[in-house]
């Protein structure tokens, strides 16, 4: 009798935990997001002071009514921060969205489409004490959540950072030449095969010494050749300036020309300069854009002397 007495007082016990602890729940439980599996094909950003649309035209990401192509490495990260964030706790169902950011004038609303179906929808607000950590709205829901891997900054982008920076890319190994004109004088150099070290390993190109032409006897120094070279594998713009073509781009202070392959390819670099005075405005071959070069790219190309790059 006393042992059935202590089963039931401990079920009575076990059940009315769980019922307190129900209940307890009911007000912190967060909703379970939907995942997508299919690539989105739309991106919309829009606060107050900021505006981005991205959209995917079969493998590429185009950004804003202008369609400059997209960096599709970080465009994969937005899309990836929007659908694997986490919620972690229910703050309000009252409202009190001024409290949080989470306001037309102050929050940043994410929209993401596949397909035309809206699969998200987020509204960002105050970022937590912690780093990592905000306020969210999703889904036009009215509770407040606080959520773990979105922050407003993430988003808060212009057009020119979210653009690819990728201008070209030359293999060195590829280069039949490469001309430098700068300061009124012409380097020409190009590689000579069998020269130096003779290749050792069955299948292995010969190696190669680089010449300049007009300057056969000096031997040059195969780092700053590679310096060269590795400028265009890949030349990434610094950024794109805006309003600007070759017109009001200012005089030509260097060009560069490269064959590769089956390819050839132009670099001109401006002497005019961006806001920032260690950014030369540039042109290629390769892009229907202006865009900047930073102080240490283009002083390698401004060779005042072939001997700067001879042995010493």
């Amino acid at each position: 009798m006393k042992n059935k007495t202590l089963i039931t007082m401990g079920l009575i016990i076990f059940l009315s935990a769980a019922v307190i602890l129900k209940n307890r729940s009911c007000g912190t439980d967060v909703p379970e997001l939907e995942v997508w599996y299919e690539p989105a094909d739309e991106i919309n950003i829009r606060s107050v002071d900021h505006s981005l649309v991205l959209a995917r035209k079969g493998d590429n990401w185009l950004v804003n009514e202008q369609a400059y192509p997209g960096d599709p490495g970080l465009i994969g990260s937005l899309e990836k921060k929007a659908r694997d964030f986490k919620l972690l706790d229910l703050v309000s169902d009252k409202g009190y969205y001024d409290k949080y950011d989470l306001t037309d004038e102050k929050g940043v609303l994410v929209t993401i489409k596949g397909k035309g179906k809206v699969l998200r929808k987020i509204l960002i607000g105050k970022a937590g004490s912690t780093n990592n950590h905000s306020y969210v709205k999703v889904n036009d829901r009215k509770e407040i959540f606080f959520a773990s891997g979105i922050m407003k900054t993430d988003f808060t982008l212009n057009p020119d950072d979210i653009r690819n920076k990728e201008i070209l890319t030359v293999s060195k190994n590829d280069v039949k030449s490469l001309s430098i004109n700068y300061g009124g004088k012409k380097y020409e150099f190009y590689p000579v095969e069998g020269s130096g070290k003779t290749a050792v390993k069955e299948g292995e190109k010969p190696a190669v010494e680089w010449k300049c032409r007009g300057y056969e006897k000096l031997k040059l120094r195969e780092n700053a050749i590679n310096e060269l070279l590795n400028l265009f594998s890949p030349l990434r713009a610094s950024t794109y300036p805006e309003n600007t073509d070759r017109k009001n781009a200012g005089r030509v202070l260097c060009t560069v020309d490269i064959e590769a392959g089956n390819r050839k390819v132009n670099l001109v670099i401006f002497d005019k300069k961006d806001k920032d005075m260690n950014m030369k405005y540039a042109a290629s071959s390769e892009s229907p854009y202006i865009f900047t070069m930073g102080s240490w790219q283009t002083e390698k190309l401004f060779i005042k002397n072939i001997n700067n790059l001879t042995v010493k």
